[in-house]
């Protein structure tokens, strides 16, 4: 007998019959029937929490590539239109529904003689008039691998970045054991601290004001530092987590996202949103995001700024600022062109003059405007680096955009044309502070801007947005031990501190709380150095003392245990008053929002927790949450 035929005589001896099967599986379902609880049991206790299927979804879910839906997603992003292009496109609109103005052209032949009469003159006389110089490049979006290892992923393959890259949207970056920064033009920087996955959406230039809020990158595991160089009436760069946005302007901002999001201020100001609740974080406030949570605002520890990830990217982030207003102050001086210094400026200013009235079109001719307007802002900074004045071309300057925004063609179309033209203007001077050579050119541009019917600006955000840059100074100022600057910045604030205190003039929210929160900063530094014998005038700490926080109460009060069981008893009377479950609810809310600021409120919670019945409510579970709260709370720094 083959081993074949062996095998196929043994599966039919033991194949069992029909009537074996029905036996077998009756025995098998009466012991199941009978062991039922057991599987009951048993398949509750295998049965993870809703909360830890949550949390597991939430990592897995941000692990997943979909290329299907990024590519979707850039499709719809290449073929939407910009903000911007849809604004220049209202505004030609509503210009072409202006009455028509009819311009007495000259002869055409004359046109072409005078301008080839003055190409020639000014060929001859100065090539530079023709010729523009050269110009600093603009930066552009770039990776810079500063420690270890970096990891970019580009369609989908990992590779390894050893020296510096420009960047697209769509990539995604990775740290291991290293470090890296993101340099976004002259918008600012983001550092990757170690085991960081970020992916970049928005790379763009942030030149016009923010229409709606789209994020530069995401962040879906590690820790970065972002620091943001663009004013506040622009674009900012946003930063998604799994529990929120964050949109820095200007600032120094620290961001954690783990099973949980934490957003730290150690300058400026952050915005923070979260399912429709936006949050303003001043310098030195910090909060945490995670599912369904409320968010609350805390105090950053002083010692949280000697570590070394706070204290090392606020050093780096001075350096950059430094270097970025040099460069966008270089730039200017680069196209600065003839100066007024110079015999052919005439020339110079006869070649612009005609080049405008030989314009015809309305938006090419307001745009040439324009761009003589920006031409002298390059002359002031040209002037300002040589040690002249620059005061006449920065007047000339505020002349002829109040002469656009106000004159005979004055529409829709014009108006726009001078928003954009002020809104880059802007962009390409916001890292200038008080001391820098250009800062007289950006304060110059605000002051104009404010005072336009349209601006980019109002006059109480442009006051305000100049008293933010002084105090940034002086703070930075105190901490380094420079008094004698920082009185001398003081002397130039005094009068935007009015437009602070009259509460008759609507300054922005976010302006206000950052302003009082450097002012709180500063009075507080005054003063130390102060009692540490630095030598500070007193009238200055007489201005400024209105500023110095509230003293603590450092009296300690603790109740007796009868005193904290009437508490409790008292609140479950109030509690258990009412029959409706809601009103019991609404009415626990109310005395735990009675309690908050207590010194015993941690033990009138405790023992609030085993007093409340359990119930429909489930009170003793909202007492538990409730504690957990006021430990976060006292684990570091105080409730604001």
């Amino acid at each position: 007998m083959t081993p074949e035929q062996f095998l196929k005589g043994l599966q039919k001896d033991i194949r069992p019959s029909t009537d074996m099967k029905d036996r077998i599986q009756r025995s098998i379902q009466s012991r199941i029937i009978a062991d039922s609880s057991l599987f009951a049991d048993l398949k509750v206790a295998s049965s993870p929490k809703k909360s830890l299927q949550k949390t597991v979804w939430n990592r897995i879910s941000s692990q997943i590539e979909l290329p299907q839906a990024s590519t979707f997603t850039r499709i719809k992003i290449a073929f939407q239109p910009s903000a911007e292009l849809k604004e220049q496109i209202k505004a030609r609109v509503l210009a072409s529904l202006e009455p028509v103005q009819h311009i007495a052209y000259w002869p055409l032949t004359a046109k072409w003689t005078a301008a080839f009469a003055l190409f020639g003159l000014l060929v001859r006389m100065s090539p530079m008039l023709i010729i523009a110089s050269p110009t600093v490049a603009e930066t552009e979006a770039l990776l810079i691998p500063t420690r270890g290892e970096v990891f970019v992923s580009i369609g989908g393959m990992w590779q390894t970045v050893e020296r510096e890259i420009a960047l697209e949207p769509g990539m995604k970056l990775r740290t291991h054991d290293g470090e890296a920064s993101i340099v976004f033009h002259d918008d600012g920087v983001i550092r990757l601290d170690s085991m960081t996955t970020v992916e970049l959406q928005d790379l763009s230039d942030r030149l016009e004001p923010a229409s709606e809020i789209f994020p530069t990158l995401t962040l879906y595991t590690g820790k970065m530092w972002v620091q943001g160089l663009v004013p506040p009436q622009l674009r900012g760069i946003t930063v998604a987590t799994s529990h929120g946005h964050i949109t820095v302007n200007e600032g120094s901002v620290s961001i954690t996202e783990d099973d949980y999001v934490d957003v730290e201020v150690y300058d400026r100001m952050a915005t923070v949103q979260k399912n429709g609740t936006q949050v303003f974080l001043a310098s030195g406030e910090r909060t945490r995001l995670y599912e369904d949570n409320v968010l609350l605002v805390k105090k950053v520890p002083a010692k949280w700024y000697q570590y070394s990830w706070a204290d090392q990217n606020l050093m780096r982030d001075a350096v950059h600022r430094h270097d970025i207003a040099q460069m966008q102050h270089e730039r200017r001086i680069a196209q600065a062109g003839i100066l007024p210094t110079s015999r052919f400026y005439g020339v110079k200013r006869f070649a612009e003059l005609v080049d405008v009235w030989f314009t015809f079109d309305q938006e090419t001719r307001v745009s040439k405007q324009l761009q003589g307007a920006e031409t002298r802002l390059n002359e002031a900074a040209a002037l300002i680096y040589n040690g002249d004045k620059a005061d006449v071309v920065l007047e000339e300057y505020r002349d002829t955009l109040q002469a656009i925004a106000g004159g005979e063609h004055h529409g829709s179309l014009a108006e726009f044309l001078v928003q954009r033209a002020i809104a880059g203007s802007t962009a390409k001077m916001a890292a200038a502070l008080p001391g820098d050579e250009s800062y007289a050119i950006k304060k110059m541009v605000l002051e104009t801007s404010a005072e336009l019917s349209d601006g980019v600006a109002s006059q109480e955000d442009a006051q305000g947005t100049l008293l933010i840059d002084g105090l940034a100074v002086m703070m930075r100022s105190a901490d380094e031990g420079r008094i004698d600057l920082v009185q001398s910045v003081w002397s130039d604030l005094h009068p935007y501190l009015f437009t602070l205190e009259n509460e008759e003039l609507a300054l922005d929210p976010a302006i206000y709380k950052e302003a009082k929160m450097l002012l709180t900063f500063l009075a507080s530094s005054l003063h130390i150095a102060s009692n540490r014998g630095a030598q500070v005038d007193p009238e200055l700490l007489d201005d400024i003392a209105m500023y110095l926080p509230a003293p603590r109460d450092t009296t300690d009060v603790s109740l007796s245990e009868e005193a904290v069981m009437h508490i409790v008893m008292t609140i479950k009377e109030k509690i258990f008053i009412y029959d409706m479950t809601q009103s019991r609810i609404n009415q626990f809310i109310a005395e735990i929002k009675a309690l908050n600021g207590h010194p015993d409120q941690g033990r009138i919670l405790r023992r609030l927790a085993f007093t409340l019945p359990d119930g429909p409510e489930s009170f003793p579970q909202r007492v538990y949450k409730e504690i957990v709260k006021l430990r976060w709370e006292n684990v570091a720094g105080e409730v604001i």
